[in-house]
């Protein structure tokens, strides 16, 4: 697989980078994006089965991947990942916390259950990654993890009130880490898409899908949501050479949303 860029300011040679919730969607999308421009990349789903066709497809494109499983916030699981990853790869050199989950239930109608499985999988599960793997990400010279946050960590929204804090808590543990691990050489940043044509948030049916995304549409300056492939762009400026003098920042790619 061709590294491409711009005199190779965002090109990724030979970096190692672990992508949770790699599977489908925008972590898929990264992932891929990732390897076209150099990187060998590990592909993680709570289903291994369908992580491996994703890894396969890379590899077939020329480029190097792995495929692991990983149910989110299972530390021995967390372990296993950068275990895997360092010996497979030597080393680690960027770390995505994409994998999240989304449990839409107005607040009277939310379980005990449903809050604890939301912070485990959307913030425990990515504070402790990030944990684990710094050593490796200090050691490397090019050390980055990049959080993924969402619109409504800016504006929280009445239906998904829980998950909205789950991401407000993110933007508040990337800035920590950004405080603490800068001297070590670490940048950390996290990336606010805004309305993304995922399975995660479209509804199945097809007319409530329509519906769906006509409104999402109506809320953006540019007049629809993206697709997962454009948050490639925005993912691999924050993990590559081009914006190592930012950390502790959140980067906003939501069609105006917020504006």
């Amino acid at each position: 697989m061709t590294a491409t860029g711009v005199g190779g300011l965002f090109d990724l040679p030979g970096r190692v980078a672990i992508v949770t919730g790699s599977s489908r969607g925008i972590g898929r999308a990264i992932a891929e994006g990732f390897a076209r421009a150099g990187a060998r990349v590990v592909i993680t789903s709570r289903n291994l089965d369908a992580a491996q066709p994703i890894a396969q497809g890379i590899a077939n494109a020329g480029g190097e991947a792995l495929a692991q499983p990983l149910e989110a916030g299972d530390l021995a699981q967390i372990d296993a990942l950068i275990r895997h990853t360092v010996e497979r790869f030597g080393g680690l050199d960027i770390l995505v916390n994409n994998a999240a989950i989304l449990r839409p239930h107005n607040i009277e109608k939310l379980t005990e259950a449903e809050f604890e499985e939301l912070y485990r999988v959307n913030v425990k599960s990515a504070v402790f990654l990030a944990q684990r793997a710094l050593p490796h990400l200090a050691a490397s010279g090019h050390g980055v993890v990049i959080n993924l946050t969402a619109v409504g960590a800016h504006a929280p929204m009445a239906g998904i009130g829980a998950y909205c804090s789950t991401k407000a808590a993110m933007i508040n543990w990337t800035r920590v880490m950004a405080r603490e691990w800068g001297p070590r050489g670490v940048r950390v940043n996290a990336l606010t898409p805004g309305p993304v044509a995922t399975d995660m948030i479209l509804p199945r049916d097809a007319d409530a899908r329509a519906a769906f995304v006509r409104d999402l549409s109506s809320q953006t300056l540019l007049g629809r949501v993206a697709q997962p492939a454009e948050m490639v762009g925005p993912a691999l400026f924050l993990a590559s050479d081009a914006s190592s003098f930012m950390t502790g920042q959140v980067l906003v790619v939501d069609g105006g949303m917020l504006a």
